[in-house]
């Protein structure tokens, strides 16, 4: 949908900033992303060859990236961000998608740059958490919410017998 109704002033792409503290180990990175699209296959897609006069597009799975989706560019964040806006990740080779190394003031930003025809922010959000649990090698699986004690610290009452044969609905 979104090849048809292009404007030029409008980007394709979504972009996530993450800023962290301090640097990154560029190998450590590079090996929990691949691990990252490896535990998410979908992300792992490129768009198969066609011919103009094709009106669909179709899609193939890769066993692996085509190329390293992490770079090292330099320059500033203002230029990775125009970046972002400006230089769409090629639908033609999998993942479609870039991570931007940028070293800042504040520390290390990840800028995520994503092809918005091929995948959308919450698909990216899971592949990036799952790169941070293996970059940490933690597991950052969310918790089970807690149970609660029954009302008054005592089990919930018994309810009444029945005295017909018809019961209420719960």
């Amino acid at each position: 949908m979104s090849r048809h109704c292009l404007a030029d002033g409008e980007p394709e792409t979504v972009h996530i900033e993450i800023h962290l503290p301090g640097s990154l180990r560029p190998e450590r990175l590079r090996a929990a992303v691949r691990a990252a699209l490896r535990q998410h296959a979908r992300i792992l897609v490129r768009q198969a060859p066609h011919r103009w006069w094709h009106r669909h597009y179709w899609w193939e799975l890769t066993d692996g990236p085509d190329r390293d989706p992490v770079s090292y560019p330099g320059g500033t964040l203002e230029e990775a961000r125009r970046r972002a806006v400006t230089d769409c990740p090629p639908l033609d080779s999998a993942p479609p998608i870039r991570i931007e190394v940028i070293e800042h003031d504040t520390g290390t930003v990840l800028l995520a740059v994503i092809n918005h025809t091929a995948l959308d922010g919450p698909a990216c959000l899971r592949v990036l958490a799952t790169a941070a649990e293996r970059y940490g090698q933690a597991d950052n699986a969310p918790t089970p919410a807690p149970v609660r004690a029954p009302h008054g610290g005592q089990g919930a009452p018994e309810p009444a017998p029945s005295t017909s044969s018809w019961t209420r609905p719960a």
